[in-house]
Order: structure tokens, then sequence, then C-alpha cells
């Protein structure tokens, strides 16, 4: 069955004569317009939708015939959408299954589900396309669509860019991308039309979106797991990204932070494959993403988590209300920072580089003979050898528990970070009860040291809101402050004597 490869790319409509305007569409080989009038079919439940199948039926506007396409499984990750195809012209302007063909037939079997099929969804916008060759035996079809998706009185405008590969490889689709970028700005989307519709129906804006199980399985080779694990990352992103951009749930950021805090930890944990020259572009640049994102999360945790307590404990002193005025408009700031970061063309840019780079496999260029018979190997034993490492970082960071200063909790913190996430990249390989107690007792951990880390920091951040301000008031709330730091600390630090003690009676499941 056909495989549709297309990224998806949101655009400003105030930009679209300036990307029009770029060398790539001048030299287009052919250029069309056409009014498309799209109707999206499921039941009242959804039950399409929910199973991860669309029942689209298309015709151009004044048009007599029908396109029905059926789309269903496949991935989606930085923007790029690779989902399998089906689809064939009717008449009617209703659904015929009797023109379904190929594995998404199987959807469609219940004559119950069939019968409770009604129009749900209904997209109307203007497509100007253009196909591209980038290079020889290459083709992309470029499509500017703008118009409205419809559910019931709801609706949502659409402007966006489709890069649908139809010769070449999917990594073309992104170098594209990246040389548009520098024309217009553009956003990377992950939803379809359909997931839009959806949304509208359900009436509701989308959770914030957890970090997804590992992708690795028993039998994959150490590349495959490589390239699974950055894939699931980028996906882990961008699913949060519409949100944060919006400002609907600090947790948009923070699942944003911990997305690319998992993919640097990827780079880390496969490191010893590589040449150290083959990872450093990726690493400096998600570093610096994660740099501005971290800071807007911290602040984000210190209005939000560590100043109510205090706050309410002294709600009558007129230093404290200064002092919490003064780092909520800190909080705003780092937050606009963060957003500017994610939309920039250095921001996306980088999206679409990790998409292409890990699309087209390009680090096996830099491998010598050694280095790519280890990444063809069965990832199982690499996971033995790296779990073992990232454990013995832990005891080490640990030694002499009751004595470390915060400096060499906050590196144990860290360890202790590297090794939960080596864990959950490698626990499908053996699965089980034990995985499963392990993980526990190592996010107890982890958890235990952040709020430690969290009582640490407080101090820092009240002196940073308290700059500026001036008077005996001003000055009292930054030793309230700084004597709530030093209690939560010491309170902390009891909790984690016993959680330490926990971990290390903790079997670990890869022995």
């Amino acid at each position: 069955m056909p495989i549709e490869t297309e990224l998806k790319l949101q655009i400003d409509p105030r930009h679209i004569a300036r990307l029009r305007g770029h060398p790539l569409f001048k030299h287009a080989t052919r250029r069309a317009s056409r009014k498309l009038y799209s109707v999206y079919y499921d039941t009242p439940d959804l039950d399409l939708w929910r199973a991860g199948v669309t029942l689209r039926l298309r015709r151009t506007a004044g048009g007599a015939s029908w396109v029905q396409t059926i789309k269903g499984g496949g991935t989606v990750a930085a923007g790029l959408h690779q989902r399998h195809e089906f689809e064939t012209g009717i008449t009617a302007p209703f659904p015929d299954f009797s023109a379904i063909g190929g594995e998404l037939a199987a959807h469609f079997a219940s004559p119950q589900l069939r019968a409770r099929l009604k129009p749900m969804i209904v997209t109307e916008f203007t497509r100007v396309s253009s196909t591209l060759a980038p290079a020889p035996g290459v083709a992309i079809e470029a499509s500017i669509d703008r118009g409205i998706i419809k559910c019931g009185a709801a609706t949502e405008p659409i402007c966006e860019l489709e890069l649908e590969v139809t010769t070449g490889p999917a990594w073309r689709a992104y170098q594209i991308a990246m040389q548009l970028l520098e024309t217009a700005p553009l956003l990377v989307e992950d939803r379809s039309k359909a997931e839009r519709g959806v949304a509208l129906h359900l009436g509701t804006r989308c959770a914030p979106l957890k970090s997804p199980p590992s992708p690795v399985a028993a039998g994959m080779t150490s590349n495959h797991a490589f390239k699974s694990l950055v894939l699931t990352s980028l996906a882990h992103y961008t699913a949060n990204q519409r949100g944060m951009l919006v400002g609907a749930d600090p947790e948009y950021l923070h699942q944003m932070r911990v997305a690319l805090r998992r993919l640097r930890s990827v780079f880390s944990t496969f490191a010893p494959l590589f040449p150290a020259a083959v990872l450093e572009p990726p690493v400096a640049e998600t570093r610096w993403l994660a740099r501005i994102l971290g800071a807007a999360r911290d602040w984000d945790v210190f209005v939000a988590e560590a100043l109510p307590p205090v706050s309410a404990r002294y709600a009558q002193h007129p230093g404290m209300a200064a002092l919490t005025r003064s780092a909520a408009i800190l909080r705003q700031a780092a937050n606009r920072s963060a957003r500017r970061a994610v939309v920039s063309a250095r921001g996306q840019g980088l999206l679409l580089a990790l998409g292409a780079w890990t699309n087209a496999e390009t680090w096996l260029e830099g491998l010598d003979v050694a280095q790519g018979t280890e990444m063809q190997r069965p990832v199982s034993g690499f996971a033995h050898t790296v779990l073992d490492a990232a454990l013995e970082r832990v005891r080490k960071r640990g030694r002499h528990f009751a004595n470390l200063a915060p400096p060499e909790l906050h590196r144990l913190r860290i360890a202790a970070k590297k090794l939960r996430y080596v864990t959950e990249f490698f626990a499908p390989l053996h699965g089980g009860k034990n995985a499963r107690d392990y993980q526990d007792a190592l996010a107890r951990l982890q958890d235990a040291l952040g709020s430690y880390n969290d009582a640490v920091k407080m101090s820092s951040f009240a002196e940073r809101a308290s700059r500026g301000l001036r008077g005996a008031a001003a000055i009292e709330a930054r030793g309230i402050m700084l004597g709530w730091s030093a209690g939560m600390q010491t309170v902390s630090t009891r909790h984690l004597k016993r959680i330490w003690k926990d971990f290390c009676a903790a079997e670990p499941f890869w022995k």
C-alpha cells in the first residue's frame, strides 16, 4: 500500500508572498491553483479517529467526481507525516465501501460501523501547488493551503505549507523547508487537518503530552534504537509546541524541556558509538535551546510552586508582596524569551535539521568500519554496558551520602537523572515487575533530589527577584525566603536519606 510522506508547516498569511518569491518556487516545473472541498466521515464516537484511521471525500470546486481517501497507521515526528494511503475515484458524494482495498479495508468491515458513519468535519481551501525538483530524481509537491476547517458551528483557519515527497527520500522535504525558512518564518506542525477538525469537534484543547513509551525493542540494532529514540523525542517536543506558544499551561513548556533532556540523553548514551565530531552540532544546538527553556521552567517552578506557601504564610507582609510581583515579571520575561527561541529561525531550523539528519541517517557517513559494525549489532549488549556505567556513576556520586554538600547532591541528581533516562530507554528489553520496581525506586530518588535542588535554588531566585527592591520590608522578605529555603533543605535532607537507602537496596533489573 502506498505511503504518503509530507512535511507540514504553519505559515502566517502575511509571509506567503515572500515565500512564493523564493527561487525554489520561481524555478518550479509546474504550478496549479484549485479550490478543494473535503468531507471527513466518522462515527459520533470517533471510532475511526481512535483507531488512527481517516476517511475523506474530496472534490475540486465545480467538479462532478470525488476522490475517496483512506489514511491510517504511520508516524509523525518533527512535522513529517508518513501514513498508509488508499485513494480511489468515486462518483457519488458519499463513501463507497466496495472501493476500499488493502490493509485499511478491515477497519470498515463492520456493517454497524458503516451505518454510523456520517460527515463530521469539512474543509474548504484554495491550494496553490508547485512541483519542485531540487535534485535529479527528486520531486516535491509544495502546496500552500489557505481556507477553513469547519465542525458544526466551530471553525479554524487554514494557512499552511505542505511539502509532499513524490519522488526521492523523505529527508529532502526537510532540506527544502530549511531553504524556505531563510525567506519566511515557518512553524513545524504535527497535526493533520483531520486532527485539527477532531479538536474542534471535541471542543477542548489537547492536553500536554508526556513522554511516550520507549520504542526500543528486542532484536533492534544500536543504529535502529538510536534513530527511533531521537524521533520519539522530537515527536514529544513538537506535540507540546503549540500549547506552549499560546501559553495555555506551564506543563507544555515543562514537557518540551523534558523532551530536549531526553534527546540530549540519547546523544550522551550513544556517544561511545560515534566519533566526537558527529554529535557536536546537534548537541550544541539542543544545549542552546534547553538552556533557554530551562530558565523559563525554573521561573515557573519558583513562582507557581515555591513562592505560594511562603506568600500565604506572610500574606500581609509588604516586602513579600513586592517580591512576588517582581518574580512574576521575571517569569513572564523568561517565558517570552522561550517562545521567541522556539519560533525563531534557529529554533525551527534545529527541528528541521534534526529531522533531516535522523531520516537520512547522515551519521553513518562519519563512522569507520569498526564503528559501523558496532552500530549494526543488537542493541541489547550495548544497553547492558551503558546501564552498568550509568549505575556506577550514581553509586560513585552517592558515596558518603550523609556528608554530601549541596554541589555534590546536585551532581548526584544529574547522574540519577541520566540513569533514569537510560533505564527508560532500555527497559523494554527486559520488562517485567523487576524493571518497574527498580524504575519506581529510581524515580523516587530523582524526585527527592529534585525537591532538594528546588529548595537550594529558592534562595538564588529570591535574590534575583528582590534586586531593585528598596527598604526594610524588602530586606525582611529576602531574609524570609532565605530562611524558608534553609528549612526546606533540612526537611528534604532527612527525607533523602531514606529514599537513598531504598534505592541502594533495589536490584538492578538488567543484572
